[in-house]
């Protein structure tokens, strides 16, 4: 049993010292006090595979109340590459699905509050990424969806907010990103 963990563990890393994997950051986003890394895993030179975790949080105070927010989300991106040059660049379109999860506390001035939410998101995702010669990359991408939860919990109820108009039920997803890739060649 030791020999075969021994070699399955040098087979991987010696298939992943052959993969290609694209690092990539939206600095966007943390104007926003968001931060997200997303890697992208390429499976073939026209498809790759995107992960993408991401951390939100803010403190801000309005008209004396304390509000703090944290939030937890992750993005899977199935993208088809159309005539990439490099393996997994230039125009791509593909699948979606989201999860967001956030809590907001505060207090207003005599109470303390706490809203919850939790979103389930599926849709079509489109995108064009470059890359330099010095393996940089730099990537811009739009999708569009559905949520198929999208709830919002008090400490004495919960509604889903998409049950008052469809319009909320509408997923909208970007990406402006700058990375770097590793290996592949």
């Amino acid at each position: 049993m030791k020999k075969l963990s021994i070699v399955a563990l040098f087979a991987f890393i010696s298939l992943s010292a052959k993969a290609q994997i694209d690092l990539s950051v939206n600095p966007i986003a943390l104007l926003f006090s968001n931060f997200d890394i997303a890697a992208e895993y390429r499976m073939s030179p026209d498809i790759g595979l995107e992960l993408s975790p991401g951390i939100s949080f803010n403190n801000s105070t309005v008209n004396g109340d304390e509000y703090k927010s944290t939030g937890f989300g992750a993005r899977l991106i199935g993208k088809y590459y159309f005539n990439p040059e490099d393996g997994c660049d230039k125009w791509n379109i593909g699948p979606y699905i989201k999860y967001g999860s956030a809590t907001l506390k505060y207090n207003d001035g005599n109470t303390d509050h706490k809203v919850s939410s939790t979103r389930l998101a599926v849709g079509f995702y489109t995108g064009y990424k470059w890359v330099s010669r010095k393996n940089v990359i730099f990537e811009l991408g739009f999708g569009i969806g559905k949520a198929f939860v999208n709830d919002y919990t008090t400490d004495d109820s919960t509604i889903n907010i998409g049950d008052f108009a469809d319009l909320f039920n509408i997923d909208v997803t970007g990406k402006l990103a700058v990375g770097y890739r590793f290996g592949g060649k």
